[in-house]
């Protein structure tokens, strides 16, 4: 017999399959070799009629019964046939004496295998009986045998065959029915119990399937159809046992035989339930996104990879005003090719973002034809691997545009108008804080004036005088001498009274005492010349003056405030001045700088002093210690430099005056507002703001000079003042 084919059809392992057992039957049952089959009980369950004609015992009476009841013998060999049924021995070979009907014996060899059931179990053995010493007999047990194997090899690959194909049938997803030719059911799997309530015993009594349709002609047609050899699919309702209605994706096969005939039809049903709701929800997500396209105040347009339209809405139309003509042709090019004609200014847009990655969204102002200008953003639409299309949005922002600079330009008018008043504002602060310190300044000089003039004129009388009263003290003290010359010897309350004033020790301190009075009387019209250079008036116009005597003329108003006190050291001052000519400036103006200068120096060694040194007793005198060993210290520099001015490249000489101090410098932060009027770094009540922004107009604006300072922490701080020599003649205060 030949060996099952692997790769037969599945019509003809199907066809096979069916009559597998009646082919058996009548292999056993015509069998020319003794054979029978016994099961794990070593029961008879089938025997062949030679092996009948060998027992001499009816078939039937054989069924069901004990090997050892029909033959005796066998017992002897029991170790061996239970071996076979506990799979110890897959292949057992022995003699066996069988007795016919109690006449004759006649030795036999039994050759012994077990067989298997579905899962693989030992169901029982088969026993092939053969006459020993007989050639012809050995010959035929040789042939039977391996018939038998190959009957036993192609039942095997059948049965797992058939396992296989149930299995996957029973573990799919889609429900799976089989019938016969005339459309009746043999087959369903448990997705198809499941979908539609039926067994296969209950679509058996309904004969066929036209109940599982809810319109029965169309399952007549197509059985007929596939029974012709044809297939049918589509989607269509069905109905389960309770006549609730399915929505069935159906694929309907043929099932043909070896020879190529249908035998049958196969029955495929997808439940689409899932999907037809997913569809549902999102047709109506396209809806509700159409809607919100519709309602958007942007122009929408979705291109695919290759440049066709998916989505336009009605705003996209009305931006570009495309004619109804255009719009109705339906036509993706005609439609892009007019919207390509509009655009005077793109970078993108004109092109439909050919030039960006896919990766890349893109921003841009568009300008049309007509002068309109729309906001167009662009962003691609990827697929699972590729470019899938790119998303347009525009906007037209010509109005808004145009507000925009209309607010621009009024902002741009306002914030004029309110630098303007900024400006008026300053002015006005600094004029009137300029006519506060100098109705200050005027006041004050007039009182300096007031002051040295009437310390002038008793001083005057006095000084005038001296020369008098040393010429009189000279000759009383003369006449005196001569007394004491020419009477030695005088009278005793004369004597007494000589004796009483000490008159050796007033004649020499009273030349002393007079000479005191002199340097005295010096000092104080020093003092009254200092004040009265101090507080000379400008309302002469600028003049040449001496810089020096107003540097030291400040200098002497201030010495009170260079001595030592409780809380600081000395101020000492130095004063490097060079080969300085009279210089044309306004010298009261000028005095005031120096004032200030001079002043903001103090406060800031006084500051510094305070903060970094005390007065300590050494050798019961008191001394001034800091931990650094500074001094506070003031140096004035006086010098002439040539420098071309601002004006023009001319070259002229100016004069450069320096006051610097030992103080501790002036912060960054502080540093860019240091002339701003108003600005100051002392305690309320103490510092005005008035001094260096005043100092600073009165040298840049009064004297076309630079006011200009350096400083470094820790170190101090340096003014530069830089003045021409000579003032150009059209300067005025």
């Amino acid at each position: 017999m030949t060996k099952a084919n692997p790769k037969a059809p599945w019509g003809a392992v199907a066809h096979r399959a069916n009559h597998a057992e009646k082919y058996l039957r009548w292999f056993v049952e015509f069998c020319p070799v003794p054979i029978a089959m016994f099961d794990d009980n070593l029961h008879y369950v089938l025997v062949s009629q030679p092996w009948v004609k060998m027992l001499g015992i009816p078939r039937l009476k054989l069924i069901g019964t004990n090997i050892y009841e029909s033959i005796p013998d066998a017992a002897k060999h029991r170790q061996g046939l239970e071996k076979c049924l506990t799979g110890g021995h897959l292949d057992f070979v022995t003699e066996v004496t069988i007795s016919t009907r109690g006449e004759s014996s006649d030795t036999f060899q039994w050759q012994v295998q077990p067989w298997y059931t579905d899962d693989g179990s030992t169901g029982g053995i088969i026993v092939a009986s053969n006459p020993i010493n007989t050639d012809s007999s050995i010959r035929l047990s040789e042939k039977l045998k391996h018939q038998l194997a190959d009957e036993m090899e192609e039942r095997r690959y059948i049965e797992d065959a058939f396992t296989k194909i149930g299995t996957a049938l029973e573990s799919a997803n889609d429900a799976v029915c089989i019938t016969d030719s005339q459309g009746i059911p043999i087959y369903v799997n448990l997705a198809f119990v499941d979908l539609f309530i039926y067994t296969l015993s209950d679509l058996q009594k309904l004969s066929n399937l036209s109940s599982l349709f809810a319109n029965v002609s169309v399952s007549e047609t197509i059985h007929r159809a596939v029974m012709q050899g044809g297939t049918w699919s589509g989607e269509l309702e069905m109905c389960n046992r309770d006549r609730q209605k399915v929505p069935i994706s159906l694929r309907v096969n043929p099932v043909k035989s070896a020879l190529g005939e249908v035998v049958g039809t196969t029955y495929i049903c997808t439940n689409i339930r899932d999907r037809k709701a997913a569809e549902a929800e999102i047709n109506k997500s396209f809806a509700a996104l159409g809607a919100t396209l519709e309602a958007t105040a942007d122009g929408i347009l979705v291109l695919d990879a290759i440049g066709n339209i998916m989505i336009c809405n009605q705003k996209f139309v009305d931006i570009w005003r495309i004619p109804d003509r255009i719009v109705r042709s339906q036509d993706d090019s005609t439609i892009l090719q007019y919207v390509i004609k509009r655009i005077k200014t793109s970078e993108h847009l004109h092109n439909f973002g050919k030039d960006l990655n896919e990766d890349q969204n893109s921003f841009e102002l568009v300008e049309l034809d007509d002068g309109r200008m729309l906001e167009c953003y662009s962003q691609p639409q990827n697929g699972l691997a590729a470019l899938a299309g790119r998303v347009w949005s525009l906007r037209d922002i010509t109005e808004r545009l145009a507000a925009e600079a209309l607010v621009r330009a009024s902002e741009e008018k306002y914030r004029l108008q309110a630098e303007k008043l900024e400006r008026a504002l300053q002015e006005l602060k600094s004029t009137q804080s300029q006519l506060i310190q100098a109705e200050k300044m005027s006041g004050l000089g007039q009182l300096v004036a007031g002051i040295a003039h009437e310390i002038n004129n008793p001083v005057n009388f006095i000084y005038g005088n001296l020369a008098y009263a040393d010429t009189y003290t000279t000759e009383l003290l003369s006449l005196v001498e001569t007394y004491r010359a020419h009477y030695p010897e005088p009278v005793e309350a004369v004597q007494d009274k000589l004796e009483e004033i000490d008159i050796d020790f007033l004649s020499s301190d009273f030349v002393k005492l007079v000479g005191s009075i002199r340097i005295g009387a010096e000092r104080i019209q020093k003092i009254v010349q200092s004040l009265n250079k101090f507080s000379r008036s400008d309302e002469e116009g600028c003049k040449s003056v001496d810089i020096h005597e107003g540097i030291d003329s400040t200098l002497l108003i201030l010495q009170s405030r260079l001595k030592p006190t409780a809380s600081r050291p000395e101020i000492l001052v130095e004063k490097i001045y060079g080969d300085i000519p009279l210089v044309e400036c306004y010298a009261g103006q000028l005095n005031q700088v120096f004032m200030n200068l001079l002043t903001n120096a103090i406060d800031a060694l006084e500051e510094d002093a305070q903060a970094k040194g005390s007065w300590q007793m050494l050798s019961d005198v008191p001394h001034w210690v800091r931990e650094d060993g500074k001094a506070s210290k003031i140096v004035i520099r006086t010098r002439v430099s040539a420098e071309s001015s601002d004006e023009d490249s001319a070259i002229s000489d100016r004069l450069l005056i320096t006051i610097s101090d030992s103080g501790n410098g002036i912060p960054e932060s502080l540093r860019n507002r240091l002339f701003d009027l108003f600005f100051t770094t002392k305690p309320v009540g103490k510092g005005t703001g008035l001094g260096l922004s005043i100092a600073y107009q009165i040298i840049t604006e009064n004297h076309g000079g630079k006011l200009s300072f350096s400083s470094e922490l820790g170190r101090g701080t340096e003014f530069t003042i830089n003045i021409p020599l000579k003032q150009p003649s059209n300067t005025s205060s």
